[in-house]
């Protein structure tokens, strides 16, 4: 649940920075200005707070303790988008051309149809002949397969390999400038950590309160068994304790008790959600942190060690998420 919610938040942020394209003076393009100035003044500290938890503003002081965290996650976009290879400059004639162009694309929709779509998608006219810019992302996953493979001077018959296989192709940050794109790349980075955020508080919130609708049953079930011998029922007859069971709600009671007060412990106060906001802004490799990564694929997309002409090395970067998710990610340019 938690992971499908977080995709879902990618997908809806994704949204929004296309729409910053549109609207200079919209809340995305003012958090372009922040992160070009690198600083983090007042609007965007309330900007902050709007996306993670408006209550949070409740907590005396909040503005000159965010600051600091802030400024730690700004440099953190930004470094998570300088790690990212590319640009790969695309012959326009034959995208295929490249190395790892081919093997993302194989069986999948065409990349010149994607760039098409998300040219028209942003309402902005790209001069023609104008270069273009932009981030492809994927996700990569890895089957196993069997089938000849060569082995020093021996050919194997079945033998066991790995095939990549690359899907759910996206383009982010479409602009006429390298310079241009990164700076929508670090505002999307610093969004989905901000929604990353939101989501833990809204989760651990969700949790604390699942938890005390079960104390609360439990204590009625208690009340209701301890007194089975002094209520009369209908007929006038005293209904006798049941000690077992009641024993047993009782251990779940201080059992579940004892679980609320530990999972509550600073988490109920507008203090309390300031200090988990700060500590995830000066952690935000928590919410989103990114690795290069290379392999080395064949002809038919099979992972190999050969090092010969028939096999091309490709480097991605991985960004990673909350939950497990992960994509893979490289400039290019055509």
């Amino acid at each position: 649940m938690k992971r499908s919610r977080m995709k879902g938040k990618i997908e809806e942020t994704e949204e929004m920075a296309k729409k910053a394209a549109k609207v200079s003076g919209s809340m995305f393009h003012r958090l372009g200005v922040w992160l070009h100035e690198r600083k983090a003044d007042k609007e965007l500290i309330e900007h902050v707070v709007e996306t993670v938890d408006p209550k949070i503003r409740l907590a005396r002081g909040y503005g000159k303790q965010l600051q600091g965290p802030i400024q730690v996650c700004l440099d953190h976009c930004k470094t998570i988008v300088e790690n990212i290879p590319g640009p790969i400059h695309l012959n326009k004639s034959n995208f295929d051309a490249d190395p790892l162009i081919h093997a993302a694309f194989i069986g999948a929709v065409s990349l010149k149809d994607l760039l098409a779509k998300e040219e028209r998608s942003i309402g902005e006219v790209i001069p023609e002949g104008a270069e273009r810019y932009a981030l492809l992302t994927m996700v990569h996953r890895e089957s196993i397969i069997f089938g000849p493979k060569i082995q020093g001077e021996m050919i194997m018959r079945d033998a066991q390999m790995k095939s990549v296989t690359f899907s759910e192709h996206k383009i982010a940050g479409l602009s006429t400038s390298l310079e241009s794109t990164k700076l929508q790349l670090e505002q999307l980075c610093f969004q989905l950590i901000l929604e990353a955020i939101s989501t833990e508080l809204a989760t651990r919130r969700t949790s604390l309160g699942e938890l005390r609708k079960h104390i609360e049953r439990l204590h009625a079930m208690s009340h209701l068994l301890s007194n089975g011998n002094q209520d009369k029922n209908a007929f006038g007859h005293t209904s006798p304790v049941d000690f077992e069971k009641l024993k047993e709600v009782e251990e779940a009671l201080k059992s579940s008790e004892d679980e609320f007060a530990k999972a509550s412990g600073g988490q109920d106060k507008p203090e309390d959600w300031l200090k988990i906001l700060v500590d995830h802004l000066t952690t935000p490799e928590k919410s989103m942190d990114i690795q290069r990564f290379s392999m080395r694929l064949d002809w038919m997309n099979v992972l190999t060690d050969a090092s010969d002409d028939k096999a091309n090395e490709l480097t991605l970067a991985q960004c990673r998420f909350p939950g497990d998710d992960s994509r893979d990610a490289t400039f290019i340019a055509y």
